[in-house]
């Protein structure tokens, strides 16, 4: 099957030229209103008056439907160092989620050939390869029942090569306004939870941005770039719509888009159309359904470690509430997922512009005239969904985006019989949610790091635990004692501990909880590798931190025989896309013996290709030789950066309040050959500052910020300092520690 028709080409070498050609850059900042119209209709197409748009969480299209039949799915997938490995089966829960940040993004996808998944955060702890594993059709039948007597898309890609914040402003808006992650706040950092994304976020909160020229900054997360709605709202008679979210202290409230829209948030519209998750169903049933409508939830949205059948289980109640009231008829239902979560997919993203499109994502469309069991093999993204309900109404395009984006039209028949509801059934979701653990290679008689098993109660009564047994190599401790209650998650942790005389056969083992369940005894099946030799250091690696342009940086690694058999050193060498920052020397020879260990010194030095390309970098440290397990590997990963700041915190310790301190001064130095650009130098919470620095930054100079500390409550009263540059790892924030004192 054909892959996307768009050349690819690699969202790094993109990122070069949104410093380098800001004109390649139009849909970096907010975008204008669009003055195009939208096509003519196609005939019979009026039949649709509502459209209803699910966005779950974090999944691949390899993830859930790879092994979807006629669909363009893989069932193995390249690692980092040109291997394949099959795509394991993935517990319906997960204890740890992938990375799938923007540099995540870019850093798997490697330039287009699709084997980095296993150097980004959780894609390789330790052997698990999290990344490279998928669903089958009894993980979700339902959802493959839906893509079965539906429509199935194998070619939607995420907006952008980035996570969950600025893809779902692309769900609102074709833009993300120059977003180009999730917002952060190093101050959060140690508290419960996850702040909030938007308007209502605490003002320390910032999310990184791009401009047209190229500066990328920290901004407060609260914008007033049109969407949609706006374009709904505007419509001559005003076309209804209502967005469907968690309310504010639940979770998944971070999710509501509209909370980071000024305009909206900040108005009546707000209390309007925004409204609870919790509504849809109900306003389905009776028949109340608006013409546009957004729905998301909170921990049912599959965004890992959540449960994927759990998340199932509500997206087909919301579904059957369509189709069991009145509004079935003239509606169409579109669900997708808002990333790749960190899961491997194979298709190469067709690139647009300097954000996106991301890696690939499942696509479903439910609807009377959605072509039955068909798979669409056009490229679609976010915009595409939006294009189609401008073009069924008739309004304006809102950017680019929308504009050059393939509608949706394709996968429907206006001239064919209606297709009937398909009610489905929700199904018990497992206990054990994690069935299959897979261990790596560990040394003969040492412990492997814990692997971690959750364990939920979905029932409506308290479950009690009689006996917990192991086979093989495998030991456990777990939290839940003899009792479970109603809803309640507990853990086990399962060790592996591989015996000489197992060392060439496979190494399994099973775990069996005898409970009062139905479904009793839970089974989790157990895999690992016994080696001759440990590695290290184990997951996350070896971590370099931040180094300037021209400097090094170096870190050790090791291979210890833990045997009484020697072992033989094949090759040893760094693998990844940003391998050539990374060398390694050693003074072992070829042979490591028993109870010997072997040390390399690995340094990491950035270079200006690198930086312009990626800045954060990630590669492989392996070693092959002789003992099983091999390759065996260190991840490595690194930030190279033009800019020096000293130094990294402020703190002004005691301080009256009303009284300002005494200044603080922090130099920024420009270590590369370029000049460096400053967007901006802005101070957080109850401090501010002066500085002496331009607009430019030439190579090697130095500029000061003087910091001054005027707190206004009793007590911890700290702030943060963002510097605002073109430098790759911009925005550089620093931490401002100061303490109030009653006067």
């Amino acid at each position: 099957m054909p892959r996307a028709q768009k050349c690819f080409a690699a969202a790094s070498t993109l990122i070069i030229l949104l410093f380098l050609v800001p004109n390649l850059c139009h849909a970096a900042g907010p975008a204008s209103q669009a003055t195009h119209s939208p096509q003519a209709q196609p005939q019979g197409f009026e039949a649709i008056q509502h459209f209803v748009f699910i966005i779950k969480e974090n999944r691949s299209f390899d993830n859930y439907f790879g092994q979807f039949p006629g669909a363009y799915g893989a069932t193995s997938g390249t690692i980092s160092d040109g291997r394949t490995l099959p795509l394991a089966p993935i517990p319906d829960v997960v204890a740890t989620g992938t990375e799938h940040s923007g540099m995540g993004a870019i850093t798997s996808m490697d330039n287009g050939k699709m084997d980095g998944f296993d150097l980004s955060a959780g894609g390789n702890e330790d052997g698990e390869y999290m990344a490279y594993r998928q669903m089958s059709s009894s993980g979700i039948p339902n959802y493959w029942s839906y893509a079965q007597h539906f429509v199935l898309g194998d070619q939607m890609f995420s907006s952008i090569h980035s996570s969950s914040f600025p893809n779902h402003l692309y769900t609102i808006a074709a833009t993300s306004g120059g977003v180009l992650e999730i917002p952060e706040d190093p101050l959060w950092k140690g508290q419960k939870g996850t702040p909030m994304w938007g308007c209502d976020a605490p003002p320390s909160l910032t999310v990184r941005t791009i401009d047209p020229e190229g500066l990328i900054s920290a901004v407060f997360p609260c914008f007033d770039f049109p969407t949609l709605a706006d374009s709904l709202d505007n419509a001559n008679p005003p076309i209804s719509w209502k967005y469907y979210g968690p309310q504010q202290g639940q979770s998944g409230y971070n999710h509501v888009s509209f909370d980071a829209i000024n305009h909206i948030r900040n108005s009546e519209l707000w209390t309007e159309h925004v409204v609870s998750d919790t509504q849809f169903a109900d306003d389905a049933l009776q028949g109340k359904l608006p013409a546009v409508s957004w729905l998301i939830t909170g921990n049912a949205n599959e965004h890992s470690p959540n449960s994927s059948c759990v998340g199932e289980n509500w997206t087909v109640e919301q579904i059957n509430a369509i189709m069991q009231g009145p509004d079935w008829s003239s509606t169409a239902i579109f669900i997708v997922w808002d990333d790749f979560g960190g899961f491997y997919d194979h298709v190469a993203p067709p690139q647009v512009d300097g954000f996106g499109l991301g890696p690939r994502v499942p696509l479903l469309i439910v609807s009377p005239y959605a072509i039955p069991g068909h798979i669409s093999h056009t490229v679609y993204e976010f915009s595409s969904v939006l294009k189609t309900i401008e073009e069924r109404f008739g309004l304006p395009y809102l950017t680019d985006r929308d504009q050059n984006a393939n509608d949706l039209l394709d996968s429907f028949d206006f001239t064919q019989t209606p297709n009937p509801p398909l009610i489905l059934q929700s199904r018990s979701c497992p206990l054990n949610s994690t069935s299959y653990v897979q261990f790596g290679s560990q040394g003969v008689g040492t412990n492997s790091p814990e692997r971690d098993v959750p364990f939920r109660n979905y029932g409506k009564t308290s479950l009690t635990i009689s006996n917990v047994s192991m086979t093989g190599n495998f030991s456990q401790r777990n939290t839940c004692g003899n009792t479970v209650k109603p809803g309640y998650t507990c853990d086990f942790f399962i060790t592996f501990t591989p015996k000489l005389a197992a060392i060439n056969t496979p190494q399994t083992g099973t775990m069996t909880i005898t409970d009062t369940d139905p479904t009793s005894p839970q089974l989790v099946h157990l895999t690992g590798i016994g080696s001759l030799v440990n590695i290290s250091p184990l997951y996350p690696g070896d971590d370099f931190g931040t180094a300037m342009l021209g400097n090094q940086k170096k870190l050790t690694a090791a291979l210890s025989n833990v045997s009484n058999i020697p072992v033989t050193i094949q090759d040893v060498k760094i693998v990844g896309n940003n391998a050539a920052d990374f060398s390694f020397a050693d003074n072992c020879g070829n042979t490591i013996a028993p109870g010997g260990q072997c040390q390399w010194t690995i340094t990491f030095s950035p270079t200006p290709q690198s930086y312009l390309v990626q800045g954060n970098e990630r590669a492989n440290f392996l070693v092959y030789d002789s003992a099983p397990g091999s390759p065996h590997n260190v991840r490595l990963l690194g930030q190279g950066t033009a800019v020096s700041i000293a130094p990294g915190s402020l703190d002004f310790g005691d301080e009256v309040i009303g009284s300002p301190s005494a200044p603080q001064t922090v130099t920024i130095h420009n270590v590369w050959t370029q000049p460096i650009s400053l967007a901006s130098i802005a101070s957080v919470g109850d401090y501010s500052q002066i500085s002496d620095c331009a607009q430019s930054l030439a190579a090697g100079a130095k500029c000061t910020v003087n910091v001054t500390f005027t707190p206004k409550i009793q007590g911890t009263d700290n702030g943060i300092l963002n510097i605002n540059s073109n430098d790759v790892a911009s925005p550089r924030q620093i931490v401002l520690q100061g303490n109030g004192l009653n006067p």
